[in-house]
């Protein structure tokens, strides 16, 4: 794996994250929901790291042909498509992704008209996100087009930004009610569920139609250490579901869940990514330290921003 392909890792594992913040957000204000509270600082602090990434963009731009296939030669493309796909067209595409959701988490963060807000960035959010996993990830192998694609990979990335937001707010010692705990729990479930079963989806929708030039997506992941990883992947999901599902608020269970909901993501996510050659000690050693420099960044913002424990806390 080279120092670009770890690079690649990181930004669209954390960008994700941070795009799936911004959801969490957006569909808990919208909704008025009662689990948001005890975990909206933290999803307002992953949500805010995302001019980061423009950085880490302009790093990875240098290595776009390294890649994305058509960045380094031109490929036997539907005309649309192979016009979609051109370099300069790609990046300013990139960079408009991240700019919106910058704009939409400092909205976010700012208004007090919260349900309008997330109304209309919700409604920004769906294509902007879509497409994003359409670029970033699926043209990756540009032969291969799924319309379900973009939302199951976003479902992912919401998945992801709720498990991780969970984990750490379990981890704080503010007190949450145990109503609202028991949302989040049903929250977590649900999602889930639902990513479970939009990716069988795409996967029969496929099957069904076999047709060499989608099923070859497929079968490109369907060696030894590929099944192995997905097996992995639907066990450790399994595992989350179990513990998840007795009734009752369980602090060590919502902790044990959300964790392995977590693992489930990063796992699914490298089997979809296929990274090109053996990890190295190195690009470990790379990925680990942008991810540190993100946690960083996250660390400094949760710092400064509100807590929102008055609102987590039951009133008598």
């Amino acid at each position: 794996m080279t120092a670009m392909e770890a690079l690649y890792i990181v930004f669209v594992a954390l960008a994700g994250i941070a795009m799936g913040s911004l959801v969490v957000l957006m569909v808990g204000h919208l909704m008025n929901e009662d689990w948001l509270a005890p975990v909206r600082a933290e999803a307002e602090g992953a949500a805010l790291t995302l001019p980061f990434f423009l950085l880490l963009g302009l790093v990875l731009a240098f290595g776009l042909g390294e890649l994305f296939p058509w960045a380094a030669h031109p490929l036997a493309l539907p005309p649309a498509r192979a016009g979609f796909l051109s370099p300069g067209f790609f990046m300013i595409r990139s960079a408009a992704y991240i700019l919106i959701c910058t704009g939409l988490a400092y909205w976010l963060t700012h208004t007090r008209h919260l349900r309008r807000a997330s109304a209309i960035g919700l409604a920004l959010l769906t294509p902007v996100m879509t497409f994003s996993a359409y670029d970033w990830v699926l043209s990756r192998e540009p032969q291969w087009w799924s319309s379900l694609f973009g939302f199951a990979f976003g479902l992912g990335q919401v998945l992801a930004a709720l498990a991780s937001a969970i984990l750490i707010t379990l981890l704080k010692r503010e007190p949450a009610s145990p109503q609202r705990m028991a949302s989040l729990e049903r929250a977590l479930l649900t999602l889930l569920l639902l990513t479970a079963w939009t990716w069988f989806a795409q996967f029969l929708i496929v099957w069904l139609a076999n047709l060499p030039h989608e099923v070859a997506w497929y079968l490109d992941r369907s060696g030894d250490g590929s099944l192995a990883l997905l097996g992995t992947s639907y066990a450790l999901m399994l595992a989350a579901i179990v513990v998840l599902v007795p009734s009752g608020v369980n602090r060590m269970a919502m902790l044990i869940g959300s964790a392995l909901a977590l693992l489930h993501h990063t796992t699914h996510m490298l089997w979809v990514l296929q990274p090109r050659g053996e990890l190295s000690w190195f690009a470990l050693g790379l990925i680990l330290a942008a991810a540190a420099l993100w946690i960083g960044v996250y660390v400094a913002l949760m710092r400064v921003r509100p807590t929102y424990t008055e609102e987590a806390v039951e009133e008598p």
